[in-house]
């Protein structure tokens, strides 16, 4: 088995908090891209109607919660639903969506292949250590032709599954092996031509300068399941910070805007 590539990212205490010094205007947490990029272009929107605020850019998916529940910051923007009702569920968080913003399509990414149909039949693909991002890689993977999820199959019995027992939850004529990293080093495993195949989360494609749509042998649909969400303490719900803010990303002007800006790579939820 080719050597595969993953740390303990919790170390990753680079929580990039530059911007942890005393402000006046409020703070939001944010992936780099897309969502730190989406935020600068609607701070001048929100300056114009007496907002200001400053973007704390975090660069794995522990962190920007860890913070907004200790009050560091009033919103995060990097996740879908899914992951959000997990961190809720295993943290006890008290947290709301605040509102759907784009997709970010997950994407099979690989350095020895330049097809699906070259890929071989004992497959190793590198995929994310987040559970709940099982269902929509199983999804992709199915709409590729690389496997068909049993239809008894949920998205929870996928989630809940061991890694060694996930092959009992779909047929393939492939004998596929799944290794788990860290999301952020996904792109590193690619780059080093670990396992033979890569799914990508799509925020990490951008940032390494992949575009889902020129460099995947396959892309994932648009499915609202996985809206990336603003997401604030339930006690901010009617903030109206927050207000502001989700209108402005939801506005026809700002997702137009990421819908040119992107070119189908990240995708509007509205």
């Amino acid at each position: 088995m080719k050597k595969i590539i993953n740390i303990v990212v919790a170390l990753i205490l680079s929580l990039t908090l530059t911007g942890c010094k005393e402000s006046t205007g409020y703070k939001v947490g944010a992936s780099p891209i897309p969502h730190k990029e989406i935020l600068e272009h609607v701070k001048p929107i929100l300056k114009e109607q007496g907002f200001d605020f400053e973007i704390i850019e975090f660069t794995d998916y522990v962190l920007p919660n860890a913070s907004l529940d200790s009050g560091d910051i009033i919103a995060n923007f990097f996740q879908h639903t899914p992951y959000l009702n997990n961190q809720i569920s295993e943290y006890g968080y008290d947290f709301i969506n605040a509102g759907g913003v784009h997709v970010e399509p997950i994407g099979l990414y690989s350095k020895d292949y330049n097809s699906i149909d070259e890929l071989p039949s004992n497959l190793e693909l590198i995929i994310s250590n987040s559970p709940t991002d099982r269902p929509r890689l199983l999804k992709l993977l199915d709409e590729a032709g690389l496997l068909l999820i049993n239809s008894t199959t949920s998205n929870e019995d996928i989630i809940n599954s061991s890694l060694e027992d996930l092959n009992n939850l779909f047929s393939s004529s492939k004998t596929i092996t799944f290794i788990e990293v860290d999301t952020p080093l996904l792109y590193t495993n690619y780059i080093n031509k670990s396992g033979d195949a890569v799914l990508i989360n799509g925020n990490y494609a951008l940032d390494n300068g992949l575009n889902p749509l020129v460099d995947a042998l396959a892309i994932e649909g648009s499915a609202s399941e996985y809206v990336n969400i603003v997401a604030c303490r339930s006690e901010d719900e009617n903030n109206e910070f927050i207000v502001a803010l989700v209108n402005a990303l939801q506005s026809s002007e700002v997702q137009q805007w990421i819908e040119e800006n992107y070119g189908g790579a990240v995708v509007p939820a509205a």
